[in-house]
């Protein structure tokens, strides 16, 4: 299997390109690979999914040698168990606003003596207890799984070095839309974007690979050219959307 931090470590230049993943449907994972993405993120927090249509999507991108990544709904550690015993690359943990937050969910997503993760080597992360032993299934929690803090709120940002210095973090991922709700204004507001260019600041001080989201192509290489370490692209619900809207425009005239 391929994970996104060899991804973002490979040292070529080459920034990872992933999407939000909101269909339950292994046919999309399918697509987004063809595409020539690099990873994806299944939506656990907004989209309706259940942990079956989790299960299915992580083992096809799994196959196909796409990273998944699972955003988490909340900070409760039922869901993180499951989720990295069912094969999950990394985690998002949405909303995380202080330090003591963080290293609370990054300490549910990581084995004794760091953590609370429990031993789960008979699952697919293990694989079914037949390869390694229980040896590899904790050195991959370890070393490869990702644990990444989302920085959604004005609190998260004066926060961020505390949240950035937290043993543990493998990434931190800014979350435009939820913090210029917060804030009270749109997403490209100028303090918005002074607040999201603190955090990417801080992020680079501290060595922690950044991410955040852009809505097209353009604003994609935009924040690759900025200097973002992975970039998450629309979803696949918006990418469908823009192309049946533009398939009719254009019949239509």
């Amino acid at each position: 299997m391929i994970w996104l931090k060899e991804l973002i470590g490979r040292g070529d230049g080459r920034v990872p390109i992933g999407t939000f993943m909101k269909i339950p449907s292994v046919e999309s994972v399918e697509i987004v690979k063809l595409a020539g993405f690099d990873f994806i993120i299944v939506d656990f927090e907004h989209a309706p999914l259940t942990l079956a249509d989790l299960n299915h999507m992580i083992v096809v991108a799994r196959a196909l040698e796409l990273p998944p990544l699972v955003r988490v709904p909340d900070h409760g550690y039922g869901d993180v168990q499951r989720v990295l015993d069912a094969g999950a690359a990394g985690l998002l943990f949405p909303h995380v606003s202080d330090a003591a937050q963080c290293a609370a969910v990054v300490r549910q997503a990581s084995h004794p003596p760091h953590g609370t993760r429990g031993a789960g080597g008979g699952m697919r992360a293990g694989d079914w207890g037949m390869k390694g032993g229980s040896g590899d299934y904790v050195r991959d929690g370890a070393s490869k799984v990702m644990r990444i803090p989302m920085i959604e709120e004005k609190e998260a940002v004066d926060n961020a070095d505390g949240i950035l210095s937290v043993d543990g973090v493998d990434g931190v991922f800014i979350g435009p839309g939820d913090l210029s709700m917060t804030m009270g204004l749109r997403p490209g507001d100028p303090a918005v974007q002074d607040a999201i260019e603190q955090t990417f600041k801080k992020a680079k001080e501290h060595g922690i690979p950044v991410a955040t989201v852009a809505g097209d192509a353009a604003g994609g290489r935009a924040l690759i050219e900025r200097g973002f370490d992975f970039v998450v692209v629309s979803n696949d619900t918006g990418m469908l959307g823009r192309a049946a809207t533009a398939i009719v425009e254009e019949i239509r005239g």
